[in-house]
């Protein structure tokens, strides 16, 4: 009997261990399969990922449409100018875009800016080559500047050297005696009414006078076109010095230009204008960053007209992106 019963015993041990290899080797299948699969997964992922990174390297960087340029960096703060007026306008393949503005259209004194009109009647209506005599009218306006006295002969282009690089006011008035000082000035205003102007006013030729005015945007305006069409004006307000011969050959004296701010930043021509009514004016060019462009920067009634454009000009610089 209890050998029956070994038996039996030892048969269902044998069952148990068998069951449990039989399971052990299910379980182990299973875990295999799962592994494989997983692992085939994590590959194909892999290479997709791969393919996609490499097809992402292989495309073409996005094209900026150059018209589009500069582009406004708009993580730089708006300018702050203490300027009642100004504008920063970018020139380029005959588009123009302000790049900044405050009170463009604000109708102000502006000084010796209005010799800009000055040359532009001189330009358009005289013989470059004609002797002109300094009268007691001429030493009569304000100002020392041009070191005229009173009989000396210059000619035309000699006192255009000295209104614009010396803003002499003697050297204007004595411009606008040529053709008579009332027919001068009412070719400014014919001129300005003929370019669209229609902020702006001239009572004299040299900016004295407190009827006259205009605006950073017809200011801007006038100097473009001055700026593109003379080639003597570009050149004259280029200058940092200039010595200046009388038709005899007899050096008058050197001149200097009143714009400190030429040649610096880029700044390749330009006006300064001061009255105590106006204060400080001025009008600067700078190359632009850009191929064939330039940048036209104006301010009127500034305290320090020099710290105003230096603010504005570096501002610009910041604000914007020229090349991408």
């Amino acid at each position: 009997m209890n050998w029956i019963v070994k038996i039996l015993l030892l048969c269902f041990i044998f069952l148990v261990t068998l069951g449990t290899v039989f399971w052990g080797m299910q379980w182990f299948a299973v875990s295999v399969q799962d592994m494989l699969i997983h692992h085939n997964n994590f590959l194909q992922s892999s290479l997709e990922t791969s393919i996609d990174n490499v097809q992402a390297t292989n495309q073409p960087k996005p094209v900026i449409d150059q018209n589009l340029l500069p582009l406004r960096d708009w993580q730089q703060k708006d300018l702050v100018l203490d300027a009642p007026s100004a504008i920063s306008i970018q020139v380029s393949d005959d588009q123009t875009r302000v790049l900044f503005k405050k009170n463009e259209e604000k109708k102000l004194p502006i000084a010796s800016l209005t010799k800009l009109m000055t040359a532009l009647v001189v330009f358009n209506n005289y013989d470059l080559s004609q002797k002109v005599t300094i009268s007691e009218a001429a030493m009569a306006e304000d100002g020392e500047q041009g070191v005229l006295k009173l009989g000396d002969v210059l000619t035309v282009k000699d006192l255009l050297y000295i209104s614009l690089m010396e803003s002499s006011n003697k050297a204007a008035y004595a411009l606008s005696e040529v053709s008579g000082p009332n027919a001068f000035v009412a070719l400014m205003n014919a001129n300005a009414q003929k370019m669209g102007l229609k902020n702006t006013h001239f009572q004299d030729a040299t900016g004295l006078g407190q009827g006259s005015y205009s605006t950073v945007e017809d200011v801007s305006v006038l100097s473009i076109y001055l700026f593109e069409h003379y080639p003597l004006f570009k050149e004259i307000t280029g200058l940092k010095e200039y010595d200046l011969y009388l038709p005899n050959g007899t050096l008058h004296h050197k001149l200097i230009n009143t714009n400190k701010m030429l040649g610096g930043d880029g700044i390749v021509s330009g006006k300064t204008g001061f009255t105590t009514e106006a204060r400080g004016c001025f009008m600067a060019i700078q190359k632009s960053p850009q191929q064939d462009g330039y940048i036209i920067n104006i301010v009127l009634g500034a305290e320090d007209r020099f710290l105003e454009m230096k603010k504005m000009i570096d501002w610009i610089g910041q604000a914007y992106k020229f090349e991408i």
